[in-house]
């Protein structure tokens, strides 16, 4: 039996918030899907985004870059988790971040009037959205104070321990910049590591 994008969703936010058939019913209306291949981007940068995403496979990160062309990752997006840059999503600003696909990705989109009308009609998806906020907010504050508080060998240790699949795909130089990093220096902890 073939598995709708949709019903895929719902199986891997069962954890967090359980749907009724109705609700159902207004997510296959409401999401769409797209699938993405490697180097894709899904939010342009000095464009406005767009969508709230929910990826269904692969992995993606969210960065800026500076007025010198260099790239800083300040996230990463794992199947079953959410990814968005939320101030321009909320706002309907451009943003200063973009997303981009490390692998060929799957993500199920909700555009802002489509989340606005699954709000009203549907009560878990508030309960849903405020979890999904809460944990952005989480997310960020604790990359933050690991970023302050953390020598470059323990923010590595953090980020194999907590972003173990991502530090077999991601490339060094988004690891690094993730990290407050230079490449040489990650490449260094690295080999410290191993040996």
């Amino acid at each position: 039996m073939i598995v709708s994008p949709v019903d895929r969703f719902i199986q891997a936010i069962a954890p967090l918030q359980i749907f009724n058939e109705n609700e159902k019913a207004l997510f296959q209306q409401e999401f769409s899907f797209k699938t993405l291949r490697t180097g894709d981007l899904l939010v342009e940068e000095n464009k406005r985004c767009t969508h709230l995403s929910f990826v269904l496979s692969g992995y993606l990160r969210k960065f800026h870059t500076d007025e010198n062309g260099n790239e800083t990752t300040s996230e990463f997006n794992s199947p079953g988790s959410f990814s968005a840059v939320y101030y321009s999503f909320y706002t309907e600003q451009v943003s200063f971040e973009s997303i981009e696909a490390i692998t060929d990705a799957e993500v199920l989109q909700l555009s802002f009037r489509a989340l606005q009308t699954l709000y009203s009609n549907s009560f878990n998806m508030n309960v849903l959205g405020r979890k999904v906020l809460e944990r952005s907010c989480i997310l960020r504050e604790l990359w933050l104070k690991k970023m302050i508080s953390l020598s470059g060998t323990e923010r590595y240790a953090w980020f194999i321990s907590e972003y173990s699949d991502v530090a077999k795909i991601a490339r060094l130089q988004h690891i690094a910049s993730f990290l407050g990093l230079k490449p040489e220096t990650l490449s260094r902890i690295r080999r410290k590591r191993i040996s």
